[in-house]
């Protein structure tokens, strides 16, 4: 379990980060956020695009906001708030789904040692047992016991090394996704500052001119 855990974590940590990076750029290379939106189907699953999704939503319901009520600046405020909790919420569930199975890795690396240590004292108890039957310590009386200690130490390491390694190489990488993310939320928010301030109205109700 510890490896192929390790494995697939790496696998679709590797995916959502270039997924991610992908989607970034065609942010940047898009004619307006409108446009992008319109074609997030052409695009990959990523943190970063359900980040945009859920941003993009509230600014069309910021939008009808500002045209509905009397005082624009009480509208932008409240529009602008409701955004960046939206994206605060948006990068807290992705964050949550790719710390998914890093709980059990921790369990692993910290309890399969001492699970190894157990079975180590038990397959020594068995050598001593063994040397009470036959009455002496000669090596076929010890060996069984000694070598169920040496492998139940072997399996302890053998699921706790990969767990230790998964656990920080994955919390790592989460750490730089979620750093981009947060510079792509703050460049999000900047643009739509921009835009809810501006003279500009919205062209429909259901989609910002952005």
């Amino acid at each position: 379990m510890s490896w192929a855990i390790l494995v697939w974590k790496m696998i679709v940590l590797r995916k959502n980060i270039k997924s991610s990076d992908i989607f970034i750029k065609s942010f940047w290379d898009s004619r307006s956020l409108n446009d992008l939106n319109s074609r997030l189907g052409d695009y990959a699953p990523s943190p970063a695009k359900e980040v945009f999704r859920t941003g993009y939503a509230e600014l069309v319901r910021g939008s009808q906001l500002k045209e509905s009520l009397p005082n624009s600046s009480l509208a932008i405020s409240a529009a602008m708030e409701n955004i960046n909790r939206s994206l605060g919420k948006a990068k807290r569930l992705e964050r949550k789904k790719l710390e998914t199975f890093l709980p059990l890795l921790a369990t692993i690396a910290s309890a399969a040692p001492f699970i190894g240590l157990f079975g180590t004292v038990w397959g020594i108890m068995g050598s001593f047992e063994g040397i009470a039957r036959s009455g002496s310590a000669s090596l076929a009386a010890v060996a069984p016991g000694i070598s169920e200690a040496l492998i139940a130490t072997a399996f302890g390491l053998a699921a706790a090394i990969p767990a230790v390694v998964a656990f920080n190489t994955a919390n790592a990488r989460i750490r730089n996704l979620t750093g981009s993310l947060d510079g792509f939320t703050m460049d999000f928010l900047n643009i739509v500052g921009r835009y809810l301030v501006s003279d500009r109205k919205a062209a429909g109700s259901n989609q910002a001119p952005i």
